[in-house]
């Protein structure tokens, strides 16, 4: 599921109807990216009688029912599993197998580090992606619309509301959203033994980001995720469908250094002969090993 997302791209300016998240990708690299929905190897959890989608017309995360005829697309993958670049997509938190090949069997991606989180008391650090969240999800104590959402952190940020001694909070963009979801449970979908308080994850509850849905008609739109199951979709900035919480984070754009060991070079070079990077990329990360910052 996290390799078939990481190919959505927020960015588009949607001018027509033919404007997509697969017109954008046949206009890099790819060739008869269709508009529609491609399945993944991950099931629902709580269900698995269905299965993860992601949408490539505009970039919906969604489920399908398995066995059920829906024109559901394909697009075969490989590799992944190591450091090779500078966007890794880590495991999907998903470990029972429903069937051979599936994501719980074959459990591709980067592992989670252990621990995944660190509680500061009032804040909780990812270890996986290094983000900061507030350990409260739900600090103004009700559901906003979205500039009030924006508005919110920008209080944190002066002092208006509680800053937890820092005043660089800002709303989540979609990615950095997506990044907490657990596809091994649901309700709420976050990784067992998560330190957060007050997660908002009934079936109508959703969480902004601060991604809106570039296509002209949908300007008015923002990206949300859904804490139940891992949905991500989006909704009126003004006219709430949904329950819309704020969920404010911090940092998260450095990272360790890659090959700081002699086991991470080994790690790297098997790479190399699997064919995942090339020779340089060994290279690179000798040097890193051999020359640490």
């Amino acid at each position: 599921m996290n390799e078939l997302e990481s190919l959505v791209y927020a960015g588009i300016e949607y001018a027509t109807a033919s404007d997509t998240v697969a017109s954008w990708l046949n206009s890099m690299v790819f060739a008869n990216v269709q508009v529609g929905y491609y399945s993944s190897s991950t099931s629902l959890a709580g269900d698995p009688a269905f299965f993860w989608l992601v949408d490539m017309a505009n970039g919906f995360v969604s489920h399908g029912q398995k066995g059920y005829n829906e024109g559901f697309f394909v697009w075969p993958v490989r590799g992944g599993d190591t450091i090779s670049a500078p966007a890794q997509i880590w495991q999907t938190g998903q470990t029972v197998s429903y069937a051979p090949g599936d994501d719980g069997d074959l459990e591709k991606g980067i592992a989670w580090p252990s621990p995944r989180f660190t509680d500061q008391g009032d804040t909780v650090t990812d270890n996986l992606t290094g983000l900061m969240w507030t350990k409260d999800c739900n600090l103004p104590g009700n559901y906003l619309q979205w500039q009030e959402a924006l508005d919110y952190v920008k209080g944190m940020n002066n002092g208006t509301y509680n800053n937890f001694g820092h005043t660089d909070w800002r709303l989540p963009n979609r990615k950095e959203l997506h990044s907490l979801t657990d596809f091994s449970r649901y309700n709420p979908a976050l990784p067992l033994g998560h330190p957060f308080t007050s997660v908002q994850a009934s079936l109508y509850s959703r969480y902004w980001s601060s991604t809106t849905n570039g296509q002209s008609y949908y300007k008015y739109w923002a990206w949300n995720a859904m804490m139940y199951y891992g949905h991500v979709e989006y909704d009126g900035k003004s006219n709430n469908t949904y329950y819309e919480y704020v969920w404010p984070v911090r940092g998260g754009q450095v990272g360790p250094q890659e090959c700081s060991i002699w086991d991470d070079v080994i790690a790297k070079y098997n790479s190399y002969v699997s064919g995942l990077v090339v020779w340089a990329g060994v290279i690179t990360c000798y040097n890193q090993y051999a020359s640490p910052e």
